[in-house]
């Protein structure tokens, strides 16, 4: 695959490895692999995240526990942000017969299992630590490595299809894995294996199915002072980029609602404990059926049509224009109509966000380091969700939530729509 330009139909063009031309029918291979790595890679990260990690801090120093949750949130995040981009770096960068992102997702994968098995078995506070910070790390190097698999592998005109198919691995990776890993709660270190030998065997099969091809024939990247271009953030022609980039931290910033959503039925709705616990998992099932289904549909339809851009702004408008209904109505019902109509946009957005993503990449040689960058813009929107939420119902109380969903949302629309490299 040499390295090409797809156009587009306005005049405006689409960095890529492969273009439309060389690709006339749907890559089948990477857009498996897209589907089962992302799955396999996300799971333990999710459950130990989530679930574990603050249980078995609970366990190991139970009256230390909210803030030692505290130092590991706020430490994890800042080694996500810079493994992320140094690997993805890295990625770019390596030459080998199995190319440049399956050496790191195995090589990534392998390192990770051995802090995991570490972390299970432990429990000594700091060794779990630092091997819980040591798995973020070298998961950040599988997730930079994967995601430019989407790129590399697949032309534009397939990327709605693959997209979707990377969204539904999110979708099961981040949301289905948390009701498996809370039958762990009393036996962490089963959770932790469980969850460990499920991702190796999804990692694994991905990149047997990918078969990604050797890049030894590409031009090798000398390291040295020169190479530090290769770690930072795109300068030329990156207008679309970094507008892409704010829309994913907008995107993020308003899932305080969600963090606060056990407090939100109790304080603000007035249920009981119970109650509120019979709700939320009825909106979690709801979130992640429907968002499935939306996710899977979307991608071949966008595809179809040949546009995103718009797709995905109507997408966030679903999401956040029933944010008022609880706002009007702060009944549990009507919260529940409103986290099922968001998950049918919370769906389509997921399908059709590695498209816009991969679209505005300035660089197909940089890809897995770009693209790292704009993970590290949803990083600090995540970040931010539980600062800006509680500030917002600090000054307003928890009603105040849902029109900042509102307004967060309807920005990151407006940067979208203001991409012009994507129509």
């Amino acid at each position: 695959m040499s390295n090409t330009v797809a156009k587009e139909k306005e005049g405006t063009t689409i960095v890529s490895k492969i273009s439309d031309e060389d690709q006339p029918k749907f890559p089948w291979r990477p857009a498996l692999a897209l589907l089962i790595g992302p799955a396999g890679w996300a799971a333990p990260f999710t459950a130990l995240n989530a679930v574990l990690l603050p249980a078995k801090v609970a366990n190991i120093a139970p009256g230390q526990k909210v803030a030692i949750v505290a130092l590991v949130t706020s430490v994890t995040m800042i080694v996500s942000l810079i493994s992320g981009i140094i690997f993805g770096a890295l990625s770019d960068m390596t030459r080998s017969r199995f190319g440049s992102r399956t050496p790191w997702v195995i090589g990534g994968a392998v390192a990770g299992s051995l802090c995991l098995i570490v972390f299970a078995m432990t429990d000594s506070l700091p060794v779990m630590l630092v091997s819980w910070w040591a798995y973020d790390a070298f998961f950040h190097a599988i997730t930079a490595a994967g995601t430019a698999w989407l790129p590399d592998r697949v032309a534009p005109r397939w990327r709605g299809s693959a997209s979707a198919m990377f969204g539904v691995a999110g979708q099961i990776g981040n949301l289905g894995v948390q009701a498996v890993a809370a039958q762990f709660m009393n036996n962490i270190p089963a959770g932790v294996i469980f969850a460990l030998v499920a991702a190796d065997i999804c990692v694994l099969v991905a990149c047997v199915i990918c078969k990604e091809p050797s890049n030894k024939h590409e031009d090798p990247v000398k390291f040295d002072l020169s190479a530090f271009r290769n770690f930072l953030p795109p300068l030329h022609g990156s207008r679309d980029y970094y507008l892409a980039a704010l829309a994913r931290m907008l995107w993020m910033m308003p899932g305080g609602i969600g963090t606060y959503r056990l407090f939100t039925l109790t304080d603000y709705m007035h249920q009981t404990k119970a109650q509120a616990a019979d709700w939320m998992s009825l909106m979690a099932s709801l979130s992640l059926v429907i968002g499935i289904v939306f996710c899977l549909i979307s991608g071949p339809l966008a595809d179809r049509f040949h546009t995103v851009k718009i797709p995905c702004v109507i997408a966030v408008f679903v999401v956040c224009v029933p944010c008022w209904l609880p706002f009007f109505d702060p009944t549990p019902m009507t919260y529940t109509i409103y986290v099922a109509i968001s998950a049918i946009g919370g769906g389509i957005f997921n399908a059709l966000d590695q498209t816009i993503m991969t679209s505005v990449l300035p660089d197909a040689k940089t890809a897995a380091k770009d693209l790292a960058f704009i993970n590290v813009a949803g990083t600090i929107g995540n970040l931010l969700a539980p600062i800006v939420a509680a500030a917002v119902i600090g000054a307003f109380g928890y009603r105040g939530l849902f029109p900042m969903g509102f307004i967060i949302l309807s920005c990151a629309a407006l940067c979208i729509l203001a991409i012009k490299r994507v129509h």
